[in-house]
């Protein structure tokens, strides 16, 4: 996968499916943190890590944008739940 950051967007190139994709800033933030993990990171890993100084109610609701992310991510092709 090949990565390219412009004016707050991501554009990532999938080269398994010859597919282009165009990520805003939160989905691109959630993919180089998945990227930067050698060995993948949870939901919960990644809310936590994105939601510095948020109360309880904007970390669930962290959460459940990261989840709707990793949701998209594997339609897509960009990113895959571990089956283990």
């Amino acid at each position: 996968m090949t990565c390219r950051a412009w004016s707050g967007e991501i554009v990532v190139f999938n080269q398994e499916t010859g597919s282009t994709h165009l990520l805003d800033a939160f989905a691109g933030t959630v993919l180089r943190r998945l990227m930067a993990a050698e060995c993948g990171a949870s939901v919960e890993e990644l809310a936590t890590a994105l939601a510095h100084g948020q109360d309880a109610v904007e970390q669930q609701e962290s959460q459940q944008a990261v989840t709707a992310v990793l949701a998209e991510f594997a339609r897509l092709g960009v990113a895959h739940a571990d089956a283990s």
